[in-house]
């Protein structure tokens, strides 16, 4: 599990629920265990080649090793560099390489071209299994021609500054990379005997979609698609704890796309509503983004989405708290997994103002580090 720090003024109370929610939500999500328990029915009976890209790339690979045992034959592994750092395998036959999110860059494509090659080299009697989690589409970047680096990043910059969902930002990048919409699947065409694990960060969990379908080649795809955990997941594990917590949970929002700020008054609106007796708990899952008209701000759209909730749930006259994780992590550039904030905290009308101008800056992480 990893540590779970949080800001300075949470208060101990909120600190050790909030702990013990998070924990039993990662659990509910964590790449190796959610593999694990969807490989159980793939047979060893042949030589098994593992190719893995995402923010979960090297968890799923460990996973995917274990299982294997001696058929395990080679991996090459796209993951973030601090992950890669950190990444201790024992097989000779894992080849790291560190590349960058959400914005490719040359390593990213130095790292691609070490997968296709892997990719072309696994003989045609022997297993693949694709691995893919969130941020895959970046970090596997092959430009078609006359298409270059430079031309992918800008035009990736521009759809997140403008809060494109990440259903458009794929469908863009398949019309500038190789890879993309069934690319892989291309150069592992001599391989008949494949499998793709998903880790899914899009709503509605379409193969097509999440990492622009890069072993998506047909309508059905080809090859067998799975996916081992979602959004979905995450809200069933939340729901769970707080049933044995004894916290109603009368309202469950999925598949939440759009502006932050609408999701925010969303949530506020429902537990003003409520006719509930407290603890009481509301919950939303998706995948809001930021229209970021700051531009010096760091922060991301799960701490933007904390900050907007309990702003408009300031004046409330009921003791809150609002909880915003993101799974894998890393909440854009903010180096955050989100939030946690409480009624006290926001007390202050210089607190409030302070929050409002952060968030018209986009400076969100700046702010909850103040808090």
């Amino acid at each position: 599990m990893v540590p779970i720090v949080f800001q300075p003024g949470l208060p101990d109370r909120e600190r050790r629920l909030a702990r013990d929610c998070i924990e039993s939500v990662l659990r509910a999500v964590d790449p190796k265990r959610a593999l694990l328990a969807h490989l159980k029915h793939l047979p060893k009976d042949k030589p098994t080649h593992v190719l893995a890209f995402g923010k979960a790339s090297i968890a799923m690979t460990d996973g995917a090793i274990e299982h294997l045992g001696d058929r395990f034959a080679r991996a090459t592994v796209l993951a973030p560099e601090p992950l890669v750092l950190e990444a201790q395998f024992k097989s000779k036959f894992v080849a790291l390489y560190p590349c960058d999110h959400p914005l490719p860059t040359q390593r990213n494509i130095d790292a691609t071209r070490e997968l296709i090659e892997h990719a072309r080299s696994i003989p045609d009697d022997h297993r693949v299994i694709v691995l893919i989690s969130g941020g895959a589409s970046a970090m596997l970047c092959a430009p078609k021609p006359r298409v270059t680096l430079g031309e992918i990043r800008q035009t990736t910059q521009d759809m997140l500054k403008r809060g494109a969902p990440i259903e458009e930002i794929n469908s863009v990048r398949s019309q500038l990379d190789t890879l993309k919409h069934g690319g892989l699947a291309h150069e592992l065409r001599q391989v008949d005997d494949r499998f793709v694990f998903l880790l899914s960060d899009v709503i509605g969990d379409d193969p097509s979609v999440i990492a622009s379908g890069p072993m998506h080649d047909a309508h059905p795809p080809t090859t067998p698609h799975v996916i081992i955990a979602s959004n979905d997941t995450a809200l069933d594990a939340l729901a769970a704890w707080c049933a044995r917590n004894e916290i109603s949970s009368p309202h469950i929002t999925r598949r939440v796309v759009g502006e932050v700020s609408d999701a925010a008054r969303m949530l506020a609106v429902q537990l003003t509503a409520s006719e509930e007796s407290p603890p009481v708990a509301f919950m939303l899952g998706g995948e809001p983004t930021v229209n970021a008209s700051g531009t010096h701000g760091i922060g991301g759209p799960v701490l933007q989405l904390g900050l907007t909730t309990a702003l408009n749930l300031a004046d409330s006259p009921f003791d809150w708290s609002v909880l915003t994780l993101t799974t894998d992590g890393m909440d854009g550039p903010s180096q955050a997994a989100g939030t946690i904030l409480t009624a006290s905290m926001l007390a202050a009308p210089d607190t409030r103002q302070a929050i409002r101008e952060s968030l018209e800056r986009n400076d969100t992480r700046t702010m909850c580090d103040t808090l």
